[in-house]
């Protein structure tokens, strides 16, 4: 059984997926499968037709990878892959897309609006500041296909509204604009093969100056407490758990996917605000930690997965 791992390797989180590649591939060594690494670049296809794999899995996050375009690729040249499929991986990556698919199924989401880079532009600065006025301060900018909280800004006040618009459209001619949910951060990792289920949901600690579950505290060991189960009550946790796998299925992901949420502290109200359809499988990844609190170790997560893919459970 030869399995390639894809490596995305022109992101902005490109660090990020090697060190998914790397943990998964000593994974499935340890499984005993056959592992060939393959770079996400422009000798793809020729790489890919050389090495004959069985089945494919892509550690790639943000775009050229996460965003349905290897998926694509990997349909067009017949390879089995784990993983959301075209569409379903677009859609994710894209939060302007997601947010209208929550909407349109009563997923609550933080309420929002969204600019394109050329309204910077087209419009004065305070046509821009009247759209935002529709929602409370503090606000989150963030580009619309990036994550990792890349291109990311906590605005408190309207007069920074132009330096954090011209930050996130660093990273995207898009960008998304939504109420900051002051909350207890938790996430739900997906798990869809025979059936789809949910896995005890973690509550995030951000230890990073920002107090945000930033770049830092997401990838550096000790900078996030991570509880598992979640802090919440019986019938949130089980509504939050019900709420993850009705973001994951309104976007039509399959195999697996992470689904970010917030639990506002003054009402309980939860508030999903993306799905990742790659989830991070570094060491410090979420969720690997919430498979193995369900009783799954990442070597065996990894087989089951390639298993349901190529049909053989």
């Amino acid at each position: 059984m030869k399995v390639g791992v894809l490596i995305g390797i022109k992101s902005s989180e490109s660090e990020i997926a090697q060190r998914t590649a790397k943990n998964v591939i000593s994974a499935l060594e340890y499984k005993g499968y056959n592992v060939v690494p393959i770079p996400i670049d422009e000798n793809l296809v020729e790489n890919l037709k050389r090495e004959k794999i069985n089945v494919a899995f892509i550690s790639a996050h943000g775009i050229f990878g996460e965003d349905g375009t290897v998926q694509g690729l990997l349909e067009l040249l017949g390879i089995p892959y784990i993983g959301s499929g075209v569409l379903a991986s677009a859609l994710a990556m894209n939060k302007i897309m997601s947010k209208k698919i929550f909407t349109y199924e009563n997923i609550p989401t933080p309420k929002w609006l969204y600019l394109h880079k050329r309204d910077l532009e087209e419009k004065d600065l305070e046509s821009i500041k009247y759209l935002v006025r529709e929602l409370k301060f503090p606000l989150a900018i963030k580009p619309a296909s990036q994550g990792s909280t890349i291109g990311f800004t906590k605005l408190e006040r309207e007069e920074e509204l132009k330096s954090a618009l011209e930050y996130a459209f660093q990273y995207d001619n898009e960008v998304v604009i939504e109420e900051f949910i002051y909350g207890k951060e938790i996430t739900a990792s997906i798990f869809d093969t025979k059936k789809t289920i949910c896995f005890p949901l973690i509550e995030i600690i951000p230890k990073s100056q920002t107090g945000l579950y930033d770049y830092t505290a997401k990838y550096t060991p000790g900078m996030s407490a991570h509880i598992i189960p979640a802090r919440l009550e019986n019938d949130i946790y089980l509504k939050a758990q019900d709420l993850g796998i009705k973001a994951h299925k309104a976007l039509g992901c399959r195999h697996f996917s992470r689904v970010d949420m917030i639990v506002e502290h003054e009402t309980n109200n939860i508030y999903v605000l993306e799905v990742n359809t790659i989830p991070g499988m570094t060491s410090t990844s979420l969720y690997p930690e919430a498979a193995k609190a369900y009783g799954i170790e990442f070597p065996d997560l990894l087989s089951m997965l390639i298993d349901h893919v190529l049909g053989r459970e």
